[in-house]
């Protein structure tokens, strides 16, 4: 994680109590977020909270007037759940469903392309879903827009994972099934 006391930033450049906040709003929100995008909210905030203490307005002052937390993790999101124009092609989906595949692979999940996702094997831990609590988790890109996951049945509640379209993007959603499937993350589905 970069933070603002990093002499040579490579990537974003964010404050500890930035990524707290922002970490804390997405948690209020019906998605989960990898981290990448949290980071990406984060550098929002912290300069957001920058050019207010340009203008004789301190970090603290915000909190009563507005939630930029709130915001910066919404407007960022934002930029992820919605696909470039033009929409992706066939081609595109199905390679991002491939580095999703692989990237399941490597966490030690069972993986397989399905119709139009990629179908994940439950595992003892994951949270009961479907007609008998056995349904295995289906993850998609769209074409149209970002990641989503739900159980593999008609009619499931679908959750959105806001991450980058890309294969490092793949890995971080691939980072979040593991979580859910393992029971890390209890039922997303219900306690949202």
């Amino acid at each position: 994680m970069s933070t603002t006391d990093s002499a040579a930033p490579e990537g974003p450049v964010f404050s500890t109590e930035a990524y707290a906040a922002v970490e804390k709003a997405a948690k209020s929100r019906r998605a989960l977020y990898v981290p990448s995008v949290l980071e990406h909210a984060a550098e929002l905030l912290t300069d957001l909270w920058a050019a207010g203490e340009k203008h004789g307005v301190a970090q603290g002052e915000w909190t009563w007037v507005t939630g930029l937390a709130d915001a910066s993790v919404d407007v960022v999101a934002r930029q992820y759940e919605s696909a470039p124009k033009p929409e992706r092609t066939v081609e595109q989906v199905l390679a991002l469903q491939g580095h999703l595949t692989s990237a399941l692979t490597e966490l030690g999940l069972t993986a397989r392309p399905g119709s139009p996702g990629v179908i994940v094997s439950r595992g003892p831990d994951t949270p009961r879903g479907g007609f008998n609590g056995d349904a295995d988790i289906d993850v998609r890109i769209y074409s149209d827009g970002g990641w989503a996951f739900a159980f593999a049945v008609d009619g499931a509640s679908v959750m959105s994972i806001v991450a980058p379209a890309s294969q490092a993007g793949a890995s971080q959603v691939a980072e979040i099934v593991r979580a859910f499937v393992r029971g890390e993350l209890g039922d997303v589905f219900r306690s949202r």
